[in-house]
């Protein structure tokens, strides 16, 4: 039997998918503040807020415009930028498309933001006060598998990613693809390409998770086994 070697196949991945999550939101950083105890609990003004609608912080818009530089610097051009519709993420896809004057800006749904239902916006202390029961199944079922009332566990957005890359391998070979989305989404595309474990997931998110406006390249190689996929070739590289 003839051995298949590289020039065989038909690529259907494109060449690069490149992953940006939005830069520093406004709720970020009031997160930092509480994480750091100088906050107890988010603004009204960040509550009053859907998720969708938080937006960039200045030092994020920056961090977006820097991003873009470097982008277009080291790909030279993407055939399309995909980006999730919350104003966090879309507004950081239009800004890093700047610098990319010639490629086109898609909204695609099935990378926004992981839900995160009755939860949005609360702290845990606030949780564990208000809904002691949701608290205490989130401990029992961990943060993988945990989907609070009205929002989404992990594997819900893995679902949605994996349809999103079949869209891809049918309609996007040998191109240059941006995605511009958010971490939890971020971890469920290396979930889904590189077939991590939980746990593996779950130590990325605790020991290196993505930071603001990181990217995340995948390349398309031919050479890889059992069959020619892509494999992961930057993570959290910070451009700003």
């Amino acid at each position: 039997m003839k051995e298949v070697t590289p020039a065989d196949i038909t690529q259907k991945w494109p060449n690069n998918l490149v992953l940006v999550r939005h830069g520093l939101s406004v709720y970020n950083e009031e997160r930092e503040l509480i994480n750091r105890g100088v906050l107890k609990t988010y603004s009204s003004k960040i509550k009053s807020l859907r998720n969708a609608d938080i937006p960039l912080s200045p030092k994020g818009k920056a961090q977006a415009k820097k991003t873009g530089i470097f982008l277009a610097k080291k790909y030279g051009h993407f055939d399309i930028v995909f980006a999730s519709p919350f104003k966090r993420a879309s507004d950081t896809a239009r800004l890093i498309s700047q610098s990319l004057p010639k490629t086109r800006l898609v909204t695609e749904e099935r990378i926004r933001e992981k839900e995160f239902g009755i939860s949005d916006g609360m702290t845990q202390e606030e949780i564990k006060e208000i809904f002691p029961y949701e608290y205490s199944r989130k401990l029992k079922e961990k943060k993988y598998y945990y989907r609070p009332i009205g929002g989404e566990s992990y594997p819900d957005v893995n679902l949605r990613i994996w349809a999103f890359l079949s869209s891809l391998v049918r309609e996007y070979p040998k191109t240059n693809i941006l995605v511009v989305s958010h971490s939890a989404v971020m971890l469920c595309f290396r979930k889904v390409l590189e077939k991590l474990t939980e746990k593996q997931v779950m130590d990325i998110n605790q020991n290196d998770d993505v930071q603001n406006c990181a990217i995340i390249s995948y390349k398309f190689d031919p050479k890889l086994k059992p069959k020619p996929k892509m494999k992961l070739d930057i993570y959290n590289k910070i451009a700003w």
